[in-house]
């Protein structure tokens, strides 16, 4: 039996989503699996992990260069006797391998799940340092997961780690909960306060820097002055809401943009919306609410941003978009609009290249593979 200890730094994002997924899929006949992460009112909570079985600890909020969290890593390394300490993103990684370096040669095995390494929209200082961190830390790194092939690009151009210490595991859903959903349209977006005769354009995002609202908002305006009867739903929360809020009353939008805060009813929303957009202004790894969307059958527009182009198939299961550019942005989903049949095959099609390449099973299968090679299975 492998024991094998999950660590992010926040229960935000999608990042506690991707370890809730993973953890709930590793074979309990081969691993033994906990989770650490601190509760920070996120979409995850140690309940979700403790209803599926699931071993959880709750940890000191990770944040800045605190040392707090480490004194509970190191004993919870020593309790479990964890054999695979697995860190997703940079702050769960820098902390994860600090508090391994003290128990010496005893030490877990170190994989390290890179979710938007290049992170352009952290501040120059605070990049550099987190890259040179990374470059001390590599030697204690056994393994690195990549989520897409731009994120392992991206890895490569700045570390010094062997390649074949690096695998590709691509990002994968439950697919479950977004299929065959049966749900009152009307009565949904009623309860949204959404128009219920509108097209429907939803955007389900964090509200904080690398998204782009300047963008998706100005291409909307253009968008609505094509096709007056489209409504814009944001689901999510974050620390740009406030500045989210002020850009769409600056516009005068705020009749035909709601801002629906953070939500559990994904699928439900998802089905009573007609078209998926994402507008990102610097990195991703590999959104996971672009699948979700491509698993509910909505063609998707996204900007062109790391591995958002191994999703979106161009053309294909929706429309990628250079970055920053909102007559672009606001072309495409004006093709959508105003196409319903070209709309409708391009969610067809999006849905099966989820259940093709983007499943929880598949990634499930991979990642244990890479567990198991380090352990020498």
């Amino acid at each position: 039996m492998i024991r094998v200890l999950e660590l992010v730094a926040s229960s935000r994002g999608g990042g506690a989503v991707h370890i809730r997924d993973l953890a709930t899929y590793l074979d309990p006949d081969r691993f033994t699996v906990t989770v650490a992460m601190p509760e920070d009112r996120g979409n995850v909570a140690g309940a979700d992990f403790e209803a599926r079985g699931i071993a959880f600890h709750q940890l000191e909020a990770i944040a800045g260069l605190s040392l707090k969290p480490l004194p509970k890593l190191r004993r919870l390394f020593r309790e479990k006797q964890i054999d695979i300490l697995h860190c997703h993103g940079a702050r769960a990684a820098l902390y994860g391998r600090v508090a391994a370096v003290a128990l010496g040669e005893s030490r877990p095995r170190i994989v390290y799940t890179i979710h938007g390494f290049a992170a352009p929209h952290y501040a120059w200082t605070r990049r550099t340092t987190l890259r040179a961190l990374e470059r001390l830390l590599a030697p204690l790194t056994d393994a690195v997961i990549a989520v897409s092939e731009a994120e392992r690009k991206a890895f490569l151009r700045t570390q010094p780690l062997p390649g074949e210490r690096i695998h590709v595991v691509l990002n994968g859903i439950d697919t479950a909960p977004y299929c065959n959903v049966v749900v009152n349209r009307p009565e949904q977006r009623a309860a949204l306060g959404v128009p219920i005769d509108a097209q429907l354009v939803t955007t389900i995002c964090r509200l904080y820097r690398p998204r782009d609202f300047d963008t998706l908002l100005t291409a909307f305006t253009m968008v609505r002055a094509e096709s007056p009867n489209v409504h814009l739903l944001v689901v999510g929360d974050g620390p740009y809401r406030q500045r989210v809020e002020a850009l769409v009353s600056k516009l005068n939008l705020i009749p035909h943009v709601t801002l629906a805060g953070f939500r559990r009813d994904i699928p439900q929303i998802l089905a009573a919306s007609d078209i998926f957009v994402l507008s990102t202004a610097m990195w991703e790894g590999l959104p996971l609410t672009i699948l979700e969307a491509m698993a509910s059958g909505l063609p998707v527009v996204a900007s062109d941003v790391g591995g958002i182009g191994e999703e979106v198939v161009h053309q294909q299961t929706g429309m990628v978009v250079p970055p920053r550019d909102p007559p672009a942005l606001a072309q495409a989903l004006l093709d959508l609009l105003t196409d319903s049949q070209k709309a409708t095959a391009m969610g067809k099609r999006g849905r099966q290249r989820v259940y093709e390449f983007f499943t929880l099973e598949r990634m499930g299968r991979e990642t244990m593979a890479v567990y198991e090679g380090l352990m020498g299975g």
